[in-house]
């Protein structure tokens, strides 16, 4: 135990190395109604239907609409580009009625339902090769064109959370189809949106989008008038910058409470928000040694997820015992086993399967902050039950493209989505998820009880479903479930408008607003 405080306290303060150069000694201090925003990596694309990570999350959503949205600080779905719908009585149409109000930014026309269904067909289309698609291809018959306003999805089975679906920008960010010809593939770095906010430019060091002006929905424009995304992969330059008000906002601190006591006492503000963001272990079950089922479970019971909560995340989150997380609807840890903290039997049941000494293998792991210091932790806790573990730390990017291509020997993971267990399921445990999907595992064991547990409308009755698939899953075991954690974000104290429920990744910055800077 004394070991392992000793890495826990060394990767309480991960210091990385960083990837560009600063202009200089300090970034100048923004003029009112900028929002400088930092966080640890860079981004990757803008395209909606490739968005995955935080960074291009937090401002796809602001330049992208959708036809649906969840409500500020809520699970609540309302309308977003659709002003109405209507479901049919089989469940198997949906209608929406759709704004006629909207433009697309930088003079591309206005927006109508054949954008929809443009953005549809593109996402479904598997040469197109969304990362997302897996969640709602099996659900779409045929998107009907019924007007310029008014869009039709003809489903293949009811689908109870088809809803939660149509909730982007992930994969279903709205899309001009002239904006995707006309720039090909920089389209992923000229994103054309409807949004409050409209893309300026991207660069290595930044990203900006600027206010738009014309924008009518909701309140009205955006009250911030820029916002500037900054990748800064060393976290105490980011804190630093954020206490002296050289910046205004840090997405994700450490969880650590002196870390949030200093910024407090600096002038900052700190948001514990929930996000339904779980942590688990991924293990490559097409891979030995984790092929075999004791193998699996001998490292389940050599994790101590108590410590972790307690020691590793500052006590922001708690233990998970399923593989749905919690929150979600359908989760539930009750009738399976839980894997309690036991390295006497992690030991015998490596050698039962023929590990006596142990093995080696390879964690992968980013410099996030949400997944470093727990993969840390854990390599130290299954190197006391002989299992040697080879940390292979990279940036945001390169963890993605090895965990797309699954073919490591095991990866921590997180999850934020759309707050039902159908989302979960579907995108890491059915096969239509195997790489370069997010079913790492390669598990297949539950297809038919998830697609028929989707097309239940019955809500106990899904619920039942969702209990079946849980114990099944905890019995095979293909993945570890962790802990659940808080996300806190820091910011200076003249920002207001930050959401304490969050389940797209990034902010909202529409509901952003900004006082006077001191």
């Amino acid at each position: 135990m004394k070991s392992l405080g000793k890495v826990i306290r060394s990767v309480g303060w991960v210091t990385l190395a960083i990837s560009f150069i600063l202009a200089s000694s300090a970034w100048p201090k923004s003029p009112e109604k900028v929002l400088i925003h930092a966080d640890f990596g860079h981004m990757v694309t803008l395209d909606p239907a490739f968005v995955i990570i935080i960074q291009d999350l937090m401002m796809s959503r602001a330049i992208n609409q959708s036809l649906l949205r969840y409500k500020f600080s809520s699970a609540e779905i309302e309308g977003d580009l659709a002003e109405s719908w209507s479901i049919s009585k089989d469940g198997l149409s949906y209608t929406f009625n759709l704004r006629k109000d909207v433009n697309w930014h930088k003079g591309f026309g206005k927006f109508t339902a054949r954008d929809v269904k443009y953005t549809f067909d593109r996402f479904l289309d598997p040469k197109t090769g969304a990362p997302a698609r897996a969640q709602i291809v099996d659900d779409i018959k045929e998107v009907q064109l019924l007007d310029d306003y008014t869009i039709r999805f003809q489903l293949n089975h009811p689908c109870a959370p088809f809803l939660h679906k149509l909730v982007g920008p992930r994969g279903v960010g709205i899309v001009n189809q002239k904006a995707v010809e006309k720039f090909g593939k920089e389209f992923a770095r000229n994103p054309i949106g409807t949004g409050p906010y409209i893309f300026e430019s991207w660069t290595r060091e930044q990203a900006v989008m600027v206010a738009n002006k014309e924008f009518r929905q909701r309140e009205g424009p955006p009250k911030i008038e820029k916002v500037i995304y900054k990748p800064v992969p060393d976290v105490d330059t980011a804190l630093m910058a954020l206490q002296k008000g050289e910046i205004d906002m840090v997405w994700l601190v450490p969880r650590d409470q002196a870390v949030v006591n200093r910024l407090e006492a600096a002038g900052c503000k700190v948001t514990r928000v929930k996000r339904g963001g779980a942590l688990w272990l991924m293990m490559n079950n097409k891979k030995k040694p984790f092929e075999d089922i004791r193998v699996r479970r001998a490292v389940a019971h050599a994790i101590d997820k108590d410590i972790l909560v307690k020691h590793v995340v500052g006590g922001m989150g708690e233990r998970m015992d399923s593989l749905v997380p919690k929150g979600y609807f359908g989760h539930t840890e009750k009738g399976f086993p839980s894997y309690d903290y036991n390295p006497e039997k992690a030991k015998n049941l490596l050698a039962q399967a023929g590990y006596p000494d142990g093995f080696s293998v390879t964690l992968d792991t980013d410099t996030s902050p949400s997944r470093l210091p727990v993969a840390t932790a854990i390599t130290e806790q299954l190197r006391q039950v002989n299992i040697s573990v080879k940390l292979d730390v990279t940036d945001q990017t390169a963890w993605l493209k090895k965990r797309s291509m699954g073919t490591g020997d095991f990866i921590i993971s997180t999850s934020s989505l759309q707050p039902d267990a159908d989302f979960h399921l579907m995108r890491h445990y059915h096969s239509s998820s195997f790489p370069p999907g997010l079913n790492f595992s390669r598990y297949d064991k539950i297809d038919d009880p998830i697609d028929k547990a989707r097309a239940e409308r019955n809500e106990n009755k899904r619920l039942e479903y969702y209990s079946q698939l849980q114990k099944k899953l905890m019995e095979d075991l293909p993945d570890i479930p962790l802990l659940m954690q808080d996300y806190p974000a820091a910011y200076r104290n003249y920002i207001s408008g930050v959401s304490e429920r969050e389940f797209v990744w990034g902010f909202d910055v529409y509901h952003f607003s900004m006082g006077e800077k001191k």
